[in-house]
């Protein structure tokens, strides 16, 4: 079996389902776990935005949107010469990663024969979890899927059954971006409700939409998780000092007087692979750290130093 993946996500599930051999090339943005580092990449981003601020990066993102322009390019001599059984693409966010109609249209012009593309569209966990037993059919190990699937439906099951003495969930707000600011949707509110939270501004399952400054100061949430796509802890942190301090009645908020606003490594929320498990567990543990100590994956979050990352 020869699996070409142009998802981070869908990589993820592959290593996670044992078939990181059987994975002969990946996207630009593949980076987890190590070893997909070293695979064949098989697209390239068309500019460069890693040194960008977010104001600047939603410019570039807007701008392509406006012009039909894409985002990516896709090497099909390479496709062509890695000959994969099965490809891994989404039809979720072409700004994340490249859209399900390239890959069809690339693979139908380059390649001599029809490989199983699987593409994908997940909306909440329980699409998440058919989307690993749809890449484990589709690479022949469904069994190995099953068992997966199982474990990560016995980790949330093993936190919800520790809150279920929660009556009244606290106010989240996780942001998704700065500038504009955005709030997350998709899985991310679910991720929130089984952690024991409540993303009051948020649609579940729904698209994230950007948020006026007025409605968070309305909200007044008691956790701020800051989670911006893509931007690792350092990135986030940094975004966050930038232009979080400077809004309006930025120190009276809840979640700021009780020191409870947290950083999370962007990269991890944003995808919907495995570790969006790991996301939920911690998100549990920043809002019940009595409940749920050290559950968390290593890395993953940590809560912010006011003093040094907010100055208020």
């Amino acid at each position: 079996m020869r699996i070409v993946s142009f998802l981070p996500s869908a990589t993820e599930m592959v290593y996670a389902l044992g078939l990181g051999d059987q994975l002969v090339g990946v996207s630009h943005k593949c980076d987890y776990p190590d070893a997909a580092r070293a695979k064949p990449v098989v697209s390239r981003a068309i500019r460069d935005v890693s040194g960008l601020s977010s104001a600047e990066i939603d410019a570039i993102v807007q701008q392509a949107r406006a012009t039909g322009s894409s985002m990516h390019w896709i090497d099909g001599n390479l496709l062509r010469e890695l000959r994969p059984d099965v490809i891994l693409t989404q039809e979720l966010c072409e700004v994340c990663a490249i859209g399900g109609g390239s890959v069809f249209e690339t693979a139908a012009r380059v390649l001599d024969y029809q490989p199983e593309i699987v593409s994908i569209r997940p909306a909440g966990l329980e699409d998440i979890f058919q989307n690993i037993l749809a890449i484990g059919r589709a690479a022949q190990v469904p069994e190995r899927a099953a068992a997966l699937v199982q474990s990560l439906r016995q980790r949330v099951a093993t936190v919800q059954s520790s809150l279920a003495d929660v009556v009244t969930p606290p106010k989240v707000l996780c942001i998704d971006w700065l500038e504009p600011l955005r709030n997350t949707g998709q899985w991310t509110p679910e991720l929130v409700e089984l952690a024991g939270g409540c993303e009051g501004l948020a649609e579940k399952w729904g698209k994230s939409r950007e948020l006026a400054w007025s409605e968070v100061r309305t909200y007044q949430p008691d956790y701020i998780m800051m989670m911006p796509c893509a931007f690792d802890l350092e990135r986030s942190a940094w975004e966050a000092a930038q232009w979080l301090p400077t809004q309006p009645g930025w120190k009276d908020l809840p979640a700021v007087r009780h020191s409870q606003v947290y950083l999370f490594d962007g990269r991890v929320p944003s995808r919907h692979g495995p570790r969006v498990v790991d996301v939920m567990e911690a998100l549990a543990e920043a809002m019940y750290p009595d409940r749920f100590p050290g559950l968390a994956a290593p890395g993953l979050f940590r809560k912010a130093e006011l003093g040094s990352y907010y100055p208020l």
